[in-house]
């Protein structure tokens, strides 16, 4: 955030994005049948899936992983990794673990105003406006302060409304994010359950990195059906697709919202199934062994047609030969 009011035009829309992996190291998170089907490690497979989309499709996108390896990484650190690279999005992806084993789905959440727990009472607004005051003082007792920072007045009303705007366009945006998520989990892999959905707590990692952030639950590995998706490449992959999908469809809204003409490069097609021309009629044989009309120059060379069939049998010695995370 600049100060001034004003960014620079290189950069204005979403330029970084940072993909954090739950759990890690000496934290499994939920159990999945085998320690290789742990939570830990089937969200850094489908986080690390979902990054090298975005690489492939936005090479100017900024891609930021808080683990790319089996490591214990603490709720305070991954949010300053997200800070320090200054993202322009937070994806935190998790396994969702019910002793009921029937709940399935997938699901998305973000720091709301308030809990939809009933036991927490707390007010991020009021919490984030509070903090905000009390640590933005500090500059007040630096150098020339008003030339460092403009006149900026933290105590004034002025100041606290603009924060307050900040708070909220980082609210919905985690929420427009989330609702793409919503959508797209819900074409493939997943069917909409009782468990779906977008829900908003007041979550640690969500509230320090104060920027737009989403928690995602790629499934219940406690139902046997989220189960069988989530333990095996191909449902790791079709999760990162439409996790994908929907950072691009976000990305492009984003972008938009700014004025930036957002489009991921295409995705080369595959190569079409052109069939082998009809082999020509074999002329017959002279008297010679040659083709009728052949001469000696006809014989194939069995070097040169080895080399040319390089890895082919007829050359000669050839042969093809994730409980609960917070």
């Amino acid at each position: 955030m600049h100060l001034s009011g004003q960014t620079p035009a290189n950069e204005l829309g979403l330029r970084t994005v940072v993909i954090d992996a739950g759990h890690g190291g000496k934290d499994p998170g939920a159990l999945g049948k085998t320690r290789k089907t742990d939570e830990k490690h089937i969200v850094l497979s489908v986080a690390k899936k979902f990054g090298d989309k975005i690489k492939a499709a936005y090479p100017d996108v900024k891609v930021v992983y808080t683990r790319s390896t089996d490591v214990f990484v603490e709720l305070k650190e991954r949010a300053a990794i997200a800070k320090r690279n200054k993202a322009d999005l937070f994806i935190s992806i998790h396994c969702n673990s019910a002793e009921n084993t029937r709940a399935y789905g997938a699901s998305a959440w973000i720091l709301g105003p308030k809990s939809n727990n009933p036991k927490n009472t707390s007010n991020y607004f009021e919490k984030s406006q509070s903090v905000a005051q009390r640590e933005n003082s500090v500059m007040l007792l630096e150098d020339d302060y008003k030339t460092s920072y403009q006149d900026f007045n933290p105590e004034s009303a002025e100041s606290v409304i603009s924060s307050n705007l900040l708070w909220m366009a980082n609210y919905e945006n985690s929420l427009m994010f989330a609702a793409e998520y919503d959508s797209h989990i819900h074409k493939a892999p997943y069917r909409v359950s009782n468990h779906t959905g977008i829900h908003q707590d007041v979550f640690y990692l969500l509230w320090a990195t104060n920027m737009p952030a989403a928690l995602l639950e790629i499934g219940f590995i406690s139902n046997a059906g989220d189960y069988a998706i989530l333990s095996t490449v191909d449902g790791q992959e079709k999760i990162a697709q439409s996790i994908f999908e929907s950072f691009s469809t976000y990305k492009k809204k984003y972008d938009a919202s700014v004025n930036v003409v957002s489009e991921p490069l295409p995705v080369p097609a595959e190569p079409e199934n052109v069939p082998a021309p009809a082999p020509e009629p074999e002329k017959p044989a002279g008297p010679s062994g040659l083709s009728a009309g052949g001469h000696a120059g006809d014989l194939p060379d069995p070097e040169a047609a080895c080399e040319a069939d390089a890895g082919r049998d007829r050359c000669a010695g050839g042969g093809l030969s994730v409980w609960r995370h917070l």
